[in-house]
């Protein structure tokens, strides 16, 4: 059975989430968090879940996109997930033809993902360069229409896919205390410390150091952009301060 989503069933569609993404790559394993913040943020538009046996075992999520040519009524696919005891089973493309059948009933004009082309294509998705997406290369960004044309524009998804996760947050936080002018030392096997460094927000330099980019990491997080920022200009002031480097280096001690 799919079926719509009800309050009771957040907890699992959480679980069913971090299961289907455990074994990707770090920046795959925060699907979860990006459901609670689009949930959060009434950025849900439609969330179906497949039921087996009283179990739910399969979710997936759409929401409202933004097209620069003013087009409205398009929504974004994703994410699909399931549990991993049951993938193979046709449940994922069952999820995804039950949803864009509803997003048809609810007038939608149209539905964008970024996701593989051999596997979507089957389902009328196709790559358009009229149509684009920025955050994404264009071979792995498709669209298809529901009612009338492919809008020409850029594509803009909910904010919640630009949300940093728990551990990323605490790393960056991390960086903002240790910030120093010649980077700081990090564990570059983190996958916080990968995934910050693979969105820029972290320029990788030599000896395993990183740069902490402020401006990259607004895009994210305007309040620890601002922060960082802040700390920076602090930092690179008192460098630039042979008297205030002197102290806060202890010669004065």
């Amino acid at each position: 059975m799919i079926r719509s989503e009800k309050p009771s069933d957040i907890n699992a569609i959480c679980e069913v989430t971090k299961a289907a993404f455990k074994h990707h790559s770090f920046r795959h394993r925060t699907e979860h968090f990006i459901i609670r913040d689009l949930r959060n943020a009434g950025g849900l538009a439609l969330s179906l879940v497949k039921e087996v046996d009283g179990q739910i075992v399969g979710h997936i999520a759409f929401s409202l996109v933004t097209v620069s040519d003013g087009t409205t009524s398009w929504y974004s696919l994703g994410p699909v997930s399931v549990r991993p005891d049951f993938q193979g089973q046709q449940i994922g493309s069952a999820l995804v033809n039950s949803g864009l059948a509803r997003l048809r009933s609810m007038g939608a004009k149209g539905c964008v993902l970024v996701g593989l082309p051999t596997y979507y294509h089957r389902f009328g998705f196709g790559n358009h360069p009229e149509l684009i997406h920025e955050d994404a290369p264009r071979e792995i960004f498709g669209a298809r229409p529901l009612s009338g044309k492919i809008p020409k524009g850029t594509v803009e998804f909910h904010p919640a896919f630009k949300q940093l996760s728990v551990t990323e947050k605490d790393a960056v936080s991390d960086a903002i205390i240790d910030f120093e002018i010649g980077g700081i030392k990090a564990d570059l096997t983190d996958p916080a410390i990968e995934s910050l460094i693979e969105k820029g927000i972290l320029i990788r330099m030599s000896d395993a150091h990183v740069m902490l980019r402020p401006s990259a990491l607004a895009v994210y997080d305007s309040y620890f952009g601002r922060v960082a920022q802040f700390r920076a200009d602090e930092m690179s002031r008192v460098h630039k301060n042979p008297i205030l480097a002197a102290v806060t280096s202890g010669a004065f001690t």
